[in-house]
């Protein structure tokens, strides 16, 4: 698997797994404003 071209190529794990946190995040904002969480 060849690495994604990241602005970080050292850190691309880490610049993956904060765009999963923030979607995340925004997803458990989203839900607890609908009252569903």
């Amino acid at each position: 698997m060849k690495r994604p071209e990241t602005p970080f190529p050292r850190h691309w794990l880490y610049y993956i797994a904060l765009k999963i946190a923030l979607l995340a995040g925004a997803v458990a904002i989203v839900l607890k404003l609908y009252g569903m969480w």
